[in-house]
């Protein structure tokens, strides 16, 4: 085996206790959260072990850290959770009120305490919060905010929660405070825009709050990332792609997430209940595609691609005010010349003009994919439709 043992909850909880049986050579299963298999073959489980007070626990050993791997703009960058689990009921996650992680929170001194500690060792100029669900609590999360500006003041750091924000739990008054503190761009939570796949999904519907989001975004010249997923048990690909065009015609750039059961989830339990799930966990990643349900792989793979192109359709537009001119394929190319951006445009048009997707190699050599043809005409079609926006613009 190439795993001796597994701790099953929080390492703070249970790491080092291992550390001091295994030390003591004393008895692995009095290890907090500890999985391992028995001489013979008998596999030991305990529960997952949960730290309940966050604020009782050290802050990370930051000067330990080699930062020259962790710079941004030739600044230190940090990465902080203020909380662990979240309170919602999403069936795809596996953090929700209905796994087995508990949802605690710290206090706002605690996690300025973690990062007064850090920048003590260098100037932080980009800080990420890894939270499921940041802003829920808009009076600690205003507390938060109001420290962080007390304490850089002029220097202030960018500050992103790239994990994704709710929209209902964000106001004009609060976006505001965030970009007063450092936040250039929103990472919003969209799931889906179709409400059976949101029932599904058991979240609220979020449309009307995610534009709401994106109308004071764009009065305070910020910008915005729709998040997205597709791929989903019972979902449709045509109401993915409807998702992509409810973004297409918004000021946000896409990020669309192929599915994957997450275990100790909801729908990785039913998943598994129907016998959905690949034989091999390796499997079950997003990147392998785990679901040929009601999106089919090749589906999935067109909607990635779909995704990609209409960010790089509002770059364009960003930059120009308009899309690249429709243009048809001329079958005896076989290489493409010219820098990234020129070559871009150019398979952009062909795209526009019959919905395939085309690559070019690192020789220029031509490279057609396989494309799911009813959802790219979809698109295309849905494009005429609505007024594309970009990103800043």
């Amino acid at each position: 085996h190439s795993v001796d043992f597994v701790l099953r909850g929080d390492g703070e909880a249970t790491l080092p206790k291992l550390a001091n049986i295994l030390r003591q050579k004393g008895p692995l299963e009095s290890v907090p959260g500890i999985a391992f298999d028995r001489k013979n073959g008998e596999r030991h489980i305990n529960p997952p072990a949960y730290v309940d007070d966050l604020d009782g626990l050290a802050p990370p050993a930051i000067d330990l850290l080699n930062t020259r791997f962790y710079a941004r703009n030739g600044k230190a960058t940090l990465t902080i959770a203020s909380s662990r689990g979240c309170p919602m009921q999403c069936s795809y996650c596996c953090m929700g009120a209905h796994s087995s992680i508990p949802y605690r929170r710290r206090s706002v001194k605690h996690v300025m305490q973690e990062i007064i500690r850090a920048a003590a060792y260098r100037e932080i100029g980009f800080i990420d919060f890894e939270d499921e669900n940041m802003a829920m609590d808009r009076a600690w999360f205003a507390d938060l905010l109001r420290e962080i500006i007390r304490y850089f003041g002029a220097r202030k750091p960018e500050l992103r929660a790239m994990n994704g924000l709710y929209p209902p739990a964000l106001d004009e008054e609060t976006i505001a405070l965030m970009q007063n503190a450092g936040f250039r761009e929103l990472n919003l939570s969209l799931g889906s825009c179709d409400g059976d796949q949101v029932r599904r999904f058991h979240r609220p519907p979020v449309v009307k709050a995610f534009d709401r989001a994106l109308a004071w975004v764009e009065q305070m010249d910020m910008t915005a990332v729709g998040y997205l997923i597709a791929g989903a048990p019972g979902q449709d690909a045509f109401t993915s792609v409807d998702d992509l065009l409810y973004l297409a015609s918004r000021r946000v750039l896409v990020g669309l997430s192929i599915y994957y059961p997450a275990p100790d989830s909801a729908d990785f339990k039913n998943c598994k209940a129907a016998g959905l799930l690949p034989s091999s966990p390796l499997g079950w990643r997003s990147t392998a595609l785990p679901l040929d349900h009601t999106t089919c792989r090749a589906d999935s793979t067109t909607l990635l691609r779909l995704a990609r192109i209409l960010n790089f359709m509002k770059h364009c537009w960003d930059e120009e005010g308009r899309l690249p001119t429709p243009e048809p394929f001329v079958h005896s190319t076989h290489h493409v010349s010219g820098n990234r951006s020129e070559i871009g445009r150019q398979l952009l048009r062909w795209f526009l003009n019959d919905g395939i997707f085309r690559g070019v190699s690192k020789n220029g050599d031509m490279v057609a994919h396989p494309t799911a043809m009813r959802l790219s005409q979809a698109f295309l079609k849905g494009l005429q439709n609505i007024s594309i926006r970009g990103v800043s613009h």
